[in-house]
């Protein structure tokens, strides 16, 4: 199959990289899911109005949007520019040099390559990424050479997420769960400035075909939750987003010029005894109208400090209504993460109607189709 130029939706800016131009949205109507709304312009005024919407969307089905988080649409579509950069613009044999160790040390840092992952039936995956890590030893020179002059400004993007929106959604958090104020964020940066480690990914799906859209229903990314403690991914036009909501019914996730979904991983959600729902998620292929293009996604995914036990954590409403998650050892946030990252899409599973099931560290983790 030949897959459609990314760059028919750029256009030139002379002196500079490509510049992205948003598709646009779907003119079909879609079962839209019914996500909230936190606008973080009222952290400071309306605190306890935000907290209970958290409270709601968290408990409910662990996904919101976040709007008014002061990042601007010039930034945000800057992202998307180096996004394009990070595909278009690198070779396929320098991409190899670059690619990921997935398997060998349950690390996604640079290309996690197309075909990699079994979606069903022996159809491969049609998507690529590239990771910037926050902590990992890093010099510019780790990275391809056409995206070296841009790694201090990725890593400013990622700083000034972490700032202005993961910071205080961790605060309202804190709040939702009955924590100390703070208490979250000293679990992703201590006061030393340590930090988890973070990572800004670029994503790109190519279209399947027709005949890869038979065997797997439609689906490009199987339902699958984060395996990490937050999720921000910057909204973009192409409706293929999908979340599992309480009535086990799969909707989509509608676009918002300009905002943030935010989901709950599967690590906040332990240490949160379940009270806070690891969000169950998936992509399928867009409505007729996006079928044909390549979608693109910018994403933010934080990371609790190394070494912290996915126990429950001190707060008296997790420990009376949450429940305790592991029955034996107690992986650790680096543990789980990288158990994770080596087995998705190459385990071998449980096979099910509508789900397939991996034991990780006793516990089931469920893999829709």
């Amino acid at each position: 199959m030949n897959n459609p130029p990314l760059n028919t939706l750029f256009r030139m800016t002379s002196g500079d990289i490509p510049k992205w131009k948003s598709p646009m949205a779907t003119q079909h109507e879609l079962p839209w899911a019914d996500i909230l709304t936190v606008d973080l312009s009222q952290y400071e005024t309306h605190r306890e109005e935000l907290v209970k919407t958290v409270s709601l969307a968290l408990e409910r089905d662990g996904f919101f949007y976040v709007v008014g988080h002061g990042i601007a649409q010039e930034t945000l579509s800057r992202q998307f520019d180096l996004a394009q950069l990070s595909f278009e613009g690198v070779s396929a044999e320098e991409k190899r040099r670059h690619r990921a160790p997935i398997a060998e040390q349950g690390s996604f840092i640079g290309y996690k390559l197309q075909n990699y992952w079994e979606i069903k039936d022996g159809v491969r995956d049609r998507i690529e990424h590239y990771n910037f890590y926050q902590n990992s030893i890093d010099p510019v020179t780790r990275h391809p050479e056409p995206l070296r002059p841009y790694v201090p400004e990725v890593k400013d993007f990622l700083n000034e997420t972490r700032k202005k929106v993961l910071r205080r959604i961790l605060s309202l958090i804190d709040a939702v769960l009955g924590l100390q104020d703070g208490h979250l964020w000293s679990l992703h940066e201590t006061s030393r400035g340590e930090t988890g480690d973070d990572l800004l990914r670029y994503m790109i799906y190519d279209p399947l075909t027709e005949d890869e859209s038979a065997k797997t229903n439609a689906v490009m990314l199987n339902g699958h939750t984060d395996f990490n403690s937050i999720s921000t991914l910057v909204s973009q036009p192409i409706s293929a987003l999908q979340v599992l909501m309480p009535d086990n019914v799969w909707q989509y996730v509608k676009h918002k010029d300009g905002a943030l979904v935010i989901n709950i991983g599967d690590q906040l959600s332990f240490m949160s005894g379940g009270i806070l729902k690891g969000t169950m998620h998936r992509v399928v292929q867009p409505p007729p109208d996006q079928m044909h293009l390549r979608r693109l996604g910018v994403f933010h995914f934080a990371h609790f400090l190394r070494g912290i036990p996915l126990d429950l954590l001190p707060s008296e409403k997790v420990h009376q209504e949450g429940h305790k998650i592991f029955e034996g050892d107690i992986p650790t946030t680096e543990q789980w993460e990288s158990t994770r990252i080596k087995s998705y899409g190459t385990a071998t599973l449980i096979k099910g109607e509508e789900f397939d099931v991996e034991i990780i560290a006793g516990l089931q983790v469920r893999h829709y189709h």
